[in-house]
């Protein structure tokens, strides 16, 4: 067997359209990954803190206008970029945004200008479809496709060439290492709103 060519090979077939042989699929279906597990963790712990609040709790507001379910749908909309980054698919346009919004603050911006007028339960169940998602897509991927860089799988849309950083960098900052930044948040508005009383 010519090792090299089968490692050449290996990143074609994660390409869109290119799925390879059932037997390579369902090689990769039993190749597990490490990320699921503190993915889950982190995503039960949101998810508590949501379900703790209630449908009434979910339209609490901040100082910076963002409520609960902007926080939620915020979170949604980054992991269909993140979808949309393992998939080879266009990041903005997964999101529902625009070209025009380039910047994290922008595009962040245009999110919840696009969902804010959402009730609660069009955001809570959007936070929760997208999750089922990118968990359905995550498990059939392994620790070597998740260390594949970014640039494999945005060829249309690459970064520097010299960042080789592994898919798994976004794949963190998109969902468990998110997850925490906005448990904080959600729980610092909480303790804001009850003292306001």
């Amino acid at each position: 067997m010519d090792v090299g060519r089968e490692a050449r090979r290996a990143p074609a077939r994660l390409r869109r359209g290119d799925r390879g042989s059932e037997a390579d699929r369902e090689r990769r279906m039993s190749a597990p990954n490490n990320v699921v597990e503190p993915i889950e963790k982190s995503w039960k712990e949101l998810n508590q803190l949501v379900e703790s609040l209630g449908p009434m709790g979910l339209t609490m507001t901040g100082p910076d206008g963002w409520a609960v379910k902007d926080h939620l749908v915020h979170v949604a909309a980054w992991e269909h970029s993140l979808i949309a980054l393992l998939d080879g698919s266009d990041r903005r346009s997964a999101m529902g945004i625009g070209p025009e919004a380039s910047e994290t603050d922008s595009i962040n911006a245009a999110v919840w200008s696009l969902h804010r007028e959402e009730k609660p339960e069009q955001a809570l169940a959007y936070f929760r479809q997208t999750h089922t998602l990118l968990m359905k897509l995550l498990g059939g991927m392994s620790d070597s496709d998740l260390a594949l860089p970014y640039n494999h799988y945005q060829r249309n849309d690459p970064r520097d060439p010299g960042d080789d950083r592994p898919a798994l960098d976004w794949v963190a900052g998109n969902t468990y290492e998110h997850y925490a930044e906005h448990i904080t948040w959600i729980n610092q508005l909480m303790s804001k709103s009850s003292t306001s009383r």
